[in-house]
């Protein structure tokens, strides 16, 4: 469960979110719904593939550009490197009337096998006046990924790929390496791979809100075991907080809260952390406050430290940190619902 925990957490250091901006109650995006004819004639000369070849450039000075092939080649000193876009599939997947996109980006290094070698997929849901609304990625390989994406097909409405283990991740001999068959869909405001709606627990969460109330809300879908990304935050005058959650059977949340205050003293460290428990007790979904109430109760009688605890279920522990007038803590939280789900494979496979 560590293993999970930790990878969770450094993936979600590299992963994009697509933002959620569809008011309460809409339904646009079902799959049942009927389709709205997309407005062609204001987007005949859009150009999807210039607009993220010029976000690639953004500042950069590139060695050479191509805007026909969607091409860029960039010096970066002695490690150079090219990238390209092509489109994969153009529809209207949450049915408002803008055409949406399903993109290949792929960059490419010396030797092919340096940090900027890597491809993905990239869902761009478009707003109005050539906006892009959500951006969702799918990591399609690179050197260390866990999972190489390949036969990659789109048709009504759903993209389909097989997923390899990559065999730099896995201890085993490459004739083993196991594969499966996933296929990808847009539904309900976000990018699911269909076996995690009918196969995880996770899924039959209703309501995908961690705080009461947040100030921004997040969904995506995990670029690695293709499991839906929860990314919230909470904001008042003198305390900050966020959190972080993913799982198919097995529930990973990071917490973090910072205070604005003068007072870093130990004793303030500890009489924040408490408070921090306590507002998370309080202030979050019912699906999490029993177990955030456990947490509390066990602090109450032990000292707040990076030690892992245990307790039911659950494991965790809380990270402190201070600096000029703030106070910062991570509470890293799992509940293993599932033995059977302990690292990447098991979970893009929802092993049960």
């Amino acid at each position: 469960m560590k293993y999970i925990l930790l990878s969770a957490f450094a993936l979600a250091l590299f992963s994009c979110k697509g933002k959620e901006n569809g008011k309460p109650g809409e339904k646009k995006d079902s799959l049942t719904a009927v389709k709205a004819a997309p407005n062609t004639e204001s987007q005949k000369d859009f150009d999807i593939l210039k607009v993220l070849l010029d976000e690639e450039i953004g500042n950069e000075k590139p060695k050479e550009i191509d805007y026909k092939n969607y091409t860029v080649s960039f010096r970066n000193d002695e490690d150079p490197y090219t990238v390209t876009f092509h489109t994969i599939a153009s529809d209207d997947f949450n049915n408002d009337g803008i055409t949406d996109y399903i993109i290949e980006r792929n960059s490419e290094g010396m030797l092919g096998g340096n940090a900027n070698t890597n491809s993905e997929i990239l869902y761009i849901i478009m707003g109005k006046d050539h906006k892009i609304s959500q951006r969702h990625e799918i990591q399609e390989s690179a050197p260390f990924s866990y999972n190489v994406l390949d036969g990659i097909s789109y048709e009504g409405g759903k993209l389909k790929a097989t997923a390899q283990q990559n065999y730099r991740s896995y201890d085993k001999p490459i004739d083993s390496l196991e594969s499966t068959e996933l296929s990808f869909i847009y539904k309900d405001g976000n990018v699911f791979e269909e076996s995690y709606l009918t196969s995880c627990s996770l899924a039959k969460w209703k309501d995908k809100k961690i705080f009461n109330p947040s100030s921004e809300h997040h969904r995506s879908i995990d670029r690695h075991n293709y499991t839906e990304t929860i990314e919230e935050k909470y904001a008042s005058n003198d305390f900050e907080a966020s959190a972080e959650l993913s799982g198919c059977d097995n529930l990973v949340i990071i917490f973090e809260g910072t205070y604005k205050t003068a007072d870093t003293s130990q004793k303030s460290i500890g009489e924040k952390g408490k408070q921090f428990l306590s507002f998370l007790a309080k202030n979050t979904n019912g699906y999490l406050q029993k177990d955030l109430s456990v947490i509390q109760n066990y602090y109450l009688t032990h000292k707040i430290s990076e030690d892992e605890a245990k307790a039911e279920n659950l494991s965790f522990y809380i990270f402190t940190n201070k600096d000029k007038g703030k106070l910062n803590f991570r509470l890293v939280m799992t509940k293993e619902s599932n033995p059977k789900e302990n690292e990447n494979w098991e979970i893009v496979t929802r092993a049960k």
